[in-house]
């Protein structure tokens, strides 16, 4: 039985990898979301496919985070997926790309908030989850960042966020050092510019394509591209 856990779980991305991993046999998902009781998509295919446990989990909560890693004790995970994370106050699918200019920054909204959940987040939660990926058999860690987060392809724009991924390429990267002997693999991966509700319908890719791409380099992950900034559809992206 192959277990993974997602976070982010109840929209976008993360309800489509959960979706996507429920159809493939052999498979247990643990799906965290910060409010199950709201998450209705989640609980009606948990309901229909029997295989997913859904978890209360606030990526930006140091406590929660430790709460989650208490309740999994001694269950191994062998694909970590930190796919939660969060763009600002005004995500490009309600303005544009309007919001995050120079001169508009919002310390709190647009840095610091971004920051909790698109960095640490995704630190605490390895650290909080480390036994358990070590204890499996395939210990794949991925952290979902954005081709935004690659220094060579600043915009002028989105100042927090595009830091925030920079900083969590890092972080994959720093990870992919320090777990090496543990044998743990950790990769920052970009799944596209999704048409998700942070993106809005001007992107350029649905959930379905990003997901099959995304999968697919997840299933490719090896010990000798530990580390490697990887794309969706394939390719290695500068940093």
């Amino acid at each position: 039985m192959t277990t993974i856990l997602i976070t982010g779980a109840n929209r976008g991305l993360g309800l489509g990898l959960t979706r996507s991993y429920a159809e493939q046999e052999g498979t247990s998902i643990i799906a965290c979301c910060r409010s199950p009781v709201d998450a209705e998509e989640l609980h009606a295919l948990s309901a229909e496919k029997g295989s997913i446990q859904i978890e209360a989990l606030d990526v930006a909560d140091e406590q929660s985070i430790a709460q989650l890693g208490e309740r999994l004790t001694g269950r191994p995970i062998d694909i970590l997926i930190n796919n939660a994370g969060i763009f600002g106050k005004n995500p490009p699918a309600t303005t544009g790309f309007t919001d995050q200019t120079f001169g508009k920054s919002d310390f709190e909204a647009d840095w610091i908030a971004p920051f909790r959940t698109n960095v640490i987040g995704p630190m605490k939660i390895v650290e909080s989850l480390i036994e358990n990926i070590a204890a499996s058999h395939e210990k794949k860690v991925v952290i979902v960042t954005s081709i935004i987060g690659s220094i060579s392809s600043a915009h002028g724009f989105m100042f927090g966020y595009a830091a925030s991924k920079a900083a969590a390429n890092m972080t994959a990267k720093n990870l992919s050092v320090a777990l090496k002997p543990q044998k743990i693999i950790v990769n920052p991966l970009h799944p596209g510019y999704v048409k998700t509700d942070m993106s809005g319908e001007g992107a350029d890719i649905d959930v379905v394509e990003s997901i099959s791409g995304m999968r697919a380099q997840i299933d490719s992950m090896t010990m000798e591209k530990t580390g490697c900034f990887l794309s969706y559809d394939g390719n290695d992206l500068p940093w």
